[in-house]
């Protein structure tokens, strides 16, 4: 009969289903906890931290458009964020990374950003000065930014998970002194 579809056990969709499906877009705020006080430059920022519904499906894949991250502490700090599909800690937060080979590729790292505040536009809160916005984007001028990346989480979940780690000693006031915000295209 017109429109019913038959027992695959597959996910079949109509043309209609899949175009809805490929134009969603989302925005994702996490806030990851972070050390108050003194991380040396090459310690683990925060432990591994959940994006939820980084992709539409379970087990399915999105794009990571752009990554805008608001630092309340003025801090502007250079870090390497690290994506991966399962959830597992580089080491203990504010100590150096010791993930071992066998943990890294369990972790099924998806990407990774390196964030040098000198290379890019730096938005800073004027009226107080206590705060400090960068964006990545595909769309930044100069090569500067991110290309976009792919996100796959697990069978079963719709999250991915990052952590970062200092690329130069910092010291945050606040353990919720960072917020990423993800733009994400299913």
């Amino acid at each position: 009969m017109a429109g019913n579809r038959p027992s695959t056990g597959l996910n079949v969709m109509t043309v209609q289903e899949a175009t809805n499906k490929i134009s969603q877009r989302n925005v994702i705020r996490v806030t990851p906890t972070v050390i108050a006080g003194t991380t040396a430059n090459g310690d683990v920022m925060f432990n591994a931290t959940e994006i939820p519904n980084a992709v539409l499906t379970p087990g399915g894949t999105s794009s990571l458009k752009c990554i805008t991250i608001i630092d309340k502490d003025a801090e502007a700090h250079d870090m390497d964020i690290i994506f991966m599909q399962v959830q597992t800690n580089f080491g203990t937060a504010d100590s150096a990374s010791t993930i071992t080979d066998a943990n890294l590729q369990a972790a099924k790292v998806l990407g990774a950003v390196k964030l040098d505040w000198t290379d890019v536009d730096t938005l800073v809160a004027q009226d107080s000065g206590s705060a400090s916005i960068v964006t990545f984007s595909q769309w930044n001028g100069d090569n500067k930014g991110l290309n976009p990346m792919f996100l796959k989480a697990e069978e079963g979940s719709t999250s991915v998970y990052f952590t970062a780690i200092a690329a130069e000693e910092m010291a945050y006031a606040a353990t919720d002194d960072l917020e990423f915000v993800f733009h994400i295209d299913y």
